[in-house]
């Protein structure tokens, strides 16, 4: 079995596993009067989670997968959608080669026959260092039914073409394989600006995701040099929904920056963002 070794354990979140849900139940403890439970009634498709250090946007992503963990639906796969921060890629977009992932916390399968079912590249050294997708797996096995396997896919090209065209990939394997599936966008959002500024330019992509426009969320991002450095995925899952159904609601669950954690007038910020049928659906 070849198996993809945590990278960033010890940096992007604690390397020892007591220290992991420490961590984890400290943030939700800190964070559960703020989420509105009553989301998670509702048939949760996909989201929107961040991927710094736990100390900063754990506060953020912990309100998503609260909200999975709440809603009790079994996901079959869990796809992984980030963009790559860590090596030279040839590819658009590329899936994980290996057969599990590993943590502190211990393996996760990665469903190897829906990643052939793409007709993707495979390639380890894409996935090898890249924490965006990593830092999602500690929450899922934390927070989920056990049963999942995940599928990573490291976006190099973040194009409105490359979205759609593997939003297009996803829906048709699926069509085939059947696999109930969770689908998350790995993204940050502005990058080293104020706190004022961040929130500026930042809503101007929150409003063309509310609106599923991916057409407006790449020309904000292009047109205002917005440092979101993940709207590939975002897009794609946003194409992806388009594909499948026409009454997806989104709600942005909880939004920050590092500024929260260390005061500073030069922050990155972070959104946790849910895609969701309502429950009468």
């Amino acid at each position: 079995m070849k198996v993809r070794r945590a990278s960033v354990a010890g940096t992007f979140y604690p390397k020892q596993p007591e220290r992991i849900k420490g961590m984890v139940q400290h943030i939700l403890s800190k964070e559960s009067k703020l989420i509105d439970y009553s989301l998670g009634k509702n048939h949760i498709l996909g989201g929107v989670v961040p991927h710094a250090g736990y100390m900063y946007s754990g506060y953020e992503a912990i309100h998503l997968y609260e909200l999975i963990r709440y809603s009790q639906i079994q996901f079959d796969t869990i796809i992984i959608l980030n963009p790559n921060h860590s090596a030279y890629l040839d590819e658009e977009v590329s899936v994980a080669g290996s057969d599990a992932w590993e943590t502190p916390l211990g393996k996760v399968k990665v469903d190897i026959e829906f990643g052939k079912m793409l007709n993707l590249p495979m390639n380890t050294v894409a996935h090898q260092a890249e924490h965006s997708a990593e830092v999602q797996i500690p929450f899922l096995q934390l927070l989920l039914r056990e049963g999942f396997k995940i599928l990573p896919i490291c976006m190099n090209h973040q194009t409105i073409e490359c979205a759609r065209n593997l939003a297009l990939s996803i829906v048709d394997a699926n069509k085939i394989l059947k696999r109930k599936l969770l689908v998350l966008a790995s993204s940050d959002f502005s990058h080293y600006v104020s706190p004022d500024l961040g929130f500026r330019l930042d809503h101007l992509v929150v409003q063309g995701i509310q609106k599923m426009n991916t057409e407006q969320i790449f020309n904000e991002i292009t047109r205002h040099r917005i440092s979101v450095c993940g709207f590939g995925p975002i897009m794609t899952l946003v194409e992806y929904l388009q594909l499948l159904y026409k009454d997806v609601k989104v709600k942005v669950l909880r939004q920050g920056n590092s500024g929260d954690i260390t005061s500073s007038n030069s922050v990155v910020d972070y959104f946790s963002i849910m895609f969701y049928l309502p429950s009468f659906v």
